[in-house]
C-alpha cells in the first residue's frame, strides 16, 4: 500500500513536470537591445525619463521547441525621487505604467 502511494505521487509529479510547457522569465537588457518601436514611444510619451533608467524584458520560453515570446518590456527609473515603471507591450504599445499618469494620447507605433 505504502508503495503505491509513493508511485502515485511520483507519478503526478514526474507528469506534473513534463507537462510545464512554458516559463515565465525576466532578463535586463541594454539599450541596443530594445525594439525600435518600444524606445520611439518612451521617447514620444515620455521624453524628460528617456535616459535616466533601465529596461527589463519579461519573456515566455516554451519548453517544446525553445522559442522565446516577448511579453512586456519595462523601463524603470526614478522621478523627482519616485520609481516610476513603464511596461510596453511587444509591438511598441504603452500597456501601464506604476508611479507616473499616462499622457493623454498613448503610444502608438
Amino acid at each position: 500500500m505504502k508503495t503505491g502511494f509513493v508511485l502515485a505521487a511520483a507519478f503526478a509529479l514526474l507528469a506534473g513536470s513534463a507537462s510545464a510547457q512554458k516559463f515565465e522569465k525576466t532578463r535586463e537588457l541594454i539599450q541596443e537591445e530594445v525594439p525600435v518601436m518600444v524606445v520611439q514611444s518612451l521617447q514620444k510619451d515620455f521624453s524628460n525619463l528617456a535616459d535616466k533608467g533601465s529596461w527589463t524584458l519579461m519573456y515566455s520560453e516554451d519548453v517544446r521547441t525553445s522559442q522565446l515570446t516577448p511579453e512586456f518590456y519595462t523601463y524603470t527609473c526614478k522621478n523627482d525621487g519616485e520609481k516610476v515603471e513603464l511596461f510596453y507591450k511587444s509591438n511598441g504599445i504603452l500597456d501601464h505604467t506604476k508611479g507616473i499618469k499616462v499622457p493623454a494620447q498613448s503610444s502608438k507605433p
